[in-house]
């Protein structure tokens, strides 16, 4: 994980590590992004449940765009396979992109971002032909 965080340095972000909260960031993006029927039927990637569960979710360049207009002060940088978690601190950093967020480790090779109120979320698969997505709880367009 040092190559990403020395990526995200190197923009500006201020970067937290934390260690054993990846249990509960993913819990916690669950019962804000996941629908409450589809939470029963769990995926093996959180990811899998907002594509086909949620309406709304946007793919592909059309989120990586949503991301970018996200109102982006601080942010929660968390793995599917890790509990390892960032809280990055945006306030002073320079425009983040996919590749800036792309890990190609295996645990830490899913990579979902979200705002500390949970208002929207972006989320970096490791499948390369899937995604990215992104998903605002107050509209499709992340412009809010």
């Amino acid at each position: 994980m040092n190559p990403l965080i020395e990526r995200l340095t190197a923009k500006g972000v201020v970067v937290t590590e934390f260690e054993g909260r990846g249990q509960e960031a993913r819990q916690t993006w669950g019962a804000h992004f996941i629908r409450p029927k589809q939470r029963t039927r769990r995926s093996p990637y959180l990811w899998e449940d907002i594509v086909t569960g949620t309406d709304g979710c946007l793919v592909g360049t059309v989120a990586d765009h949503a991301f970018e207009r996200a109102g982006k002060w601080k942010a929660i940088l968390f793995f599917q396979h890790s509990d390892d978690v960032l809280e990055l601190d945006l306030t002073q950093a320079k425009p983040l992109t996919k590749r800036d967020l792309i890990v190609e480790t295996m645990d830490y090779a899913d990579v979902y971002i979200v705002d500390p109120t949970y208002t929207w979320t972006y989320v970096i698969p490791h499948e390369a032909d899937w995604g990215p997505y992104f998903l605002s709880k107050f509209g499709t367009k992340g412009d809010h």
